[in-house]
């Protein structure tokens, strides 16, 4: 498979038409439905209509971290709790945790995302996919779960830790994509080594693996360790969780799907969007 949803691979035009249609959409109904969201566009000299081209992005406020936890936990909501079907957090290590309400039309539309995540490091129906995150509270099993039935492949839905067993499921049931952090991948190499499972004794093919930072160095060490091509996968509970983006199978770089989320660099001292090339802080 080349992708998973045909939007994927839109005509630039075409996919800019839509990105404007749905920011339009957005902005609107959070002026409409979220006080603090009024109020801040209302600061801001902004109204439901004033959005005519993607330029216009770059005059919308941020929303920080601060807003998220003076907003605690439902402050921000653009539905009624009735139309809640699933809530995810943060850990909160630092401060109130970051709480995101999922609709059940947002859930569908994870799932797609993280389905294109899947197709995009290999994956297909035919895969059983070996899910290492935890679950619970973090985005991070669950949305490659959702994602994995989404694509129509097998979920074995395993969660993070007691490896001895995750190698034997591993081992019985072929498990051929693993979703887990870089640094548990490792984990599992050195355990494997350690019960005299050998690299013959497994079927995987690929890793999608985030949720931590790591590099290409280690991306080396655990392609060689698991015979298996490492992809990195990014997301944030404040938007959705994973799904945001993927790296392919050409690994330069990772892949935004651009129809949900739109990407800026911007000067993390001005607060001014950069030019292509330039390095600053991404906000999307």
């Amino acid at each position: 498979m080349d992708y998973f949803n045909p939007v994927e691979v839109l005509e630039r035009e075409e996919l800019e038409k839509l990105q404007l249609k749905r920011l339009q959409e957005t902005v609107d109904r959070l002026y409409q439905k979220v006080p603090f969201y009024r109020k801040k566009l209302d600061e801001a000299g902004f109204r439901p209509g004033d959005i005519k081209s993607l330029d216009d992005l770059k005059k919308l406020p941020f929303t920080t971290k601060d807003d998220l936890r003076d907003n605690y936990p439902f402050g921000l909501f653009a539905v009624p709790m009735r139309d809640i079907v699933r809530i995810h957090a943060s850990s909160g290590t630092t401060g109130k945790p970051t709480v995101v309400g999922y609709t059940a039309n947002d859930i569908r539309t994870w799932a797609d995302l993280v389905a294109r995540t899947i197709v995009a490091a290999g994956g297909t129906p035919d895969d059983i996919v070996h899910v290492a995150y935890g679950y619970g509270l973090f985005t991070g099993g669950l949305g490659l779960h959702y994602g994995a039935e989404m694509l129509g492949a097998t979920a074995l839905p395993m969660s993070g830790g007691n490896t001895k067993r995750q190698i034997r499921m591993m081992v019985d049931f072929g498990s051929t994509i693993l979703c887990c952090t870089p640094s548990y991948a490792l984990n599992i190499a050195e355990v494997m080594r350690e019960m005299g499972v050998t690299l013959d004794d497994i079927k995987l093919k690929s890793g999608i693996l985030g949720a931590e930072p790591w590099s290409d160095e280690m991306r080396v060490q655990i392609e060689e360790a698991l015979r298996i091509s490492a992809h990195d996968i990014y997301g944030l509970s404040e938007v959705v969780g994973p799904g945001v983006s993927i790296e392919c199978a050409e690994k330069r770089g990772l892949h935004v799907f651009e129809d949900c989320f739109i990407p800026e660099i911007i000067d993390p001292s001005t607060g001014e969007v950069l030019p292509p090339g330039q390095k600053g802080e991404l906000v999307f």
